[in-house]
């Protein structure tokens, strides 16, 4: 089988996924453009701050955030889209933000690792869906007329 250029499909989607009994969170998938797309500018700007310190050197940047920190602002921003049912401290409901749920990811491994776990979930149903729709591709063809293409021996043509 020959190696063909197809269009990349985009595999997105969003759903509703229950974190607990009384917490359900609205997520994208992690194939998402923007958040790669924010990943990859993040891991180039910590390799710039690293690049700073010599060899055997350790450091740290005014006001530089750890790797877990921004990774928390990406998820916040990009993956996690929404909440039912979250609480702030003293269990008032909380409104959901891109910041507040940054800041809830870098409070709480629990809910970090859940983003992470369902967001992959997300996209994976999401190319599943796709590929189902889709379908496979047909096997190439040889170029051969066939059917109704091809020429009858003895046949008149009709044209003029």
């Amino acid at each position: 089988m020959a190696l063909k250029m197809t269009k990349k499909e985009p595999v997105s989607g969003e759903k509703w996924v229950p974190f607990d009994d009384e917490t359900k969170i609205l997520l994208s998938g992690i194939v998402n453009d923007a958040y790669q797309v924010a990943l990859e500018r993040m891991r180039r700007r910590l390799q710039r701050n690293d690049a700073q310190f010599d060899e055997g050197e350790v450091g740290v940047i005014d006001g530089e955030r750890t790797e877990h920190q921004n990774h928390c602002l990406l998820l916040g921003h990009f993956i996690v889209k929404g909440w039912e049912g979250v609480q702030d401290a003293d269990g008032n409901p909380l409104k959901y933000t891109p910041n507040a749920a940054a800041d809830l990811l870098d409070a709480n491994i629990e809910f970090f690792v859940f983003v992470l776990r369902e967001a992959g979930k997300i996209s994976a149903q999401a190319k599943a869906e796709l590929d189902e729709t889709v379908g496979k591709p047909s096997p190439a063809s040889s170029g051969k007329e066939s059917g109704a293409g091809k020429a009858k021996r003895g046949a008149r043509s009709t044209s003029a």
